[in-house]
Parts: C-alpha cells; structure tokens; sequence
C-alpha cells in the first residue's frame, strides 16, 4: 500500500510541475514589432529618431538620448503623424502644426553628433 501511495504521489507531483511549467511560459508575453531598429532623420540641426510606434526628437549628446518622445497616431503610407508633426514619407516634408520647417534625411546613428574626450564636439 505504501508503494503504491508514493507511486501516486510522485506521478501527481510530476505532472503538476510540468502543468506549472506550461502556464508560466503561456503567460510571460512577447511584443513583436516589425523592425526593432530605429530610422535617424536630419532636419537642419535637429535630429529625430523613428520607431514603429515613437518619434523622439530633442537629441541630447552627452547621454545620447532623444528628450521628447511623442507616440505616433497615423503611419500611413504617405504620411507619418503625431498630435503636433506630419512628416511626407514621399518628399520628406517635415510639418510642424500644418507649417512646413524642413526637408528630413534619413541618416545613420553614426552620422548623429558625437564629443570628443574632452567633452567638446567635433
């Protein structure tokens, strides 16, 4: 009786450490975005970094951090919105509350401003 007991027990035990296993991978969540890698704009002397969901702008160089981040409402297939910018996705036409400031590039992060060693610009 006592074999048979223990038996039991540890085939329960077993699969209720497996069923376990199974729910906590199910419930750890993943979010996928089509492209992690973040699109550089240069507007005169401003920079702006493009993700899939954010539009920063404000690039600070010592921390090499965009300060303003605002949440893109509409990606269209002409247009890029937020509450306040549209960028043109055929001319690059940068708008800024329905007024035109300039024509962006796109540029790589190393071409986005760097210090030196002593902490100036180059």
């Amino acid at each position: 009786m006592k074999i048979i007991f223990s038996s039991i027990s540890r085939l329960l035990f077993s699969y209720s450490k497996f069923l376990a296993s199974i729910i906590l991978l199910s419930t750890i969540s993943n979010n996928a975005y089509s492209s992690d890698l973040p699109t550089y704009l240069k507007c005169n002397n401003n920079y702006y970094k493009l993700t899939g969901i954010i539009l920063g702008s404000n690039y600070n160089v010592r921390t090499k951090k965009f300060r303003n981040l605002d949440y893109i409402r509409q990606y269209s297939e002409n247009f890029i919105t937020t509450d306040y910018l549209s960028i043109n996705r055929n001319n690059g036409q940068l708008k800024i509350n329905g007024k035109l400031k300039c024509i962006v590039k796109k540029i790589s992060f190393n071409d986005l401003p760097k210090l030196n060693d002593e902490g100036k610009l180059f």
